[in-house]
């Protein structure tokens, strides 16, 4: 049995490439459209047919080690060219009917046994369970950390210090302002102001439909933050239904001023913008 099992091996290993190739097969008959064979995704699909055939002979630690690797490896490279984990995921048993395929064919040309073919499917099915999981695990990780750098450079967009001369900058907040926004308003507002050594800030709401009241409270609480850094700050483009919020809040315009039109009062303190044509 032992012995039947290596040579087993052997041949998968011997006709990995083979192997390869039919799983392009098996998704055409299913009516799958299969990917592009390139000599790279021949050299991936052969390497773990290959560990499939080491996993007949080997001790079962470093087999699995081999497959926990690969799958590891494999989840990264499919975030990386943007592969859909479902997609990625539907090719798994393509693997396991090209090796069914293969030994039943070792069976029928009484190459092996069928009680060593069952033998052989009890060590190698496990495995590619564990591969599935590695994949799915390095998948879902590598895709996570994608999506939070996006996230992290769409929000230091989204929070935009612009400096108008050596001392003055404008904030223009533009979409909805949410608690977890606010926060970062806060945060990326006073590290910029200090950086740039800012003494005066127009924060401009024109862009703004909505704050509730929390967002309202937290605006605010920017607003005395960088009076703290000696930073003077002008609001502009309030809406109505802001200063309705803000008085119904019981807030103090002590310390900040608030101007209408963000256009003129740059325009009063000699800054001119250039008109829109």
């Amino acid at each position: 049995m032992e012995h039947q099992l290596r040579e087993l091996g052997k041949k998968i290993i011997e006709h990995k490439y083979d192997l390869s190739k039919k799983i392009d097969e098996v998704s055409l008959s299913l009516g799958e459209q299969p990917a592009e064979l390139s000599e790279f995704v021949l050299n991936l699909r052969g390497e773990l047919f290959s560990y499939f055939g080491q996993a007949l002979y080997e001790d079962r630690k470093t087999s699995q080690d081999h497959f926990i690797n690969w799958g590891r490896k494999n989840g990264e490279l499919a975030v990386q060219h943007e592969v859909p984990l479902d997609k990625a995921l539907s090719s798994t048993r393509y693997y396991r009917m090209a090796l069914w395929d293969f030994m039943r064919n070792e069976v029928n040309n009484e190459k092996c046994s069928v009680e060593t073919v069952m033998n052989a499917a009890s060590i190698i099915d496990p495995l590619l369970d564990e591969t599935v999981h590695a994949f799915s695990v390095a998948y879902v990780e590598n895709n996570n950390r994608v999506l939070g750098l996006a996230r992290e450079a769409i929000e230091e967009l989204s929070v935009p210090v612009v400096r108008l001369t050596r001392a003055v900058a404008v904030l223009p907040l533009v979409g909805t302002i949410d608690t977890h926004r606010s926060k970062l308003i806060m945060e990326t507002s006073l590290q910029k102001c200090m950086e740039l050594q800012i003494e005066h800030l127009f924060i401009d709401l024109s862009g703004v439909a909505v704050i509730d009241t929390m967002v309202a409270h937290n605006l605010f609480k920017v607003i005395n933050s960088l009076k703290l850094l000696g930073v003077n700050v002008t609001l502009s483009g309030m809406r109505p239904e802001l200063a309705q919020t803000v008085v119904s809040l019981g807030i103090s315009f002590d310390g900040f001023s608030i101007a209408g039109n963000l256009y003129q009062e740059l325009e009063a303190m000699g800054i001119r913008p250039q008109k829109s044509k």
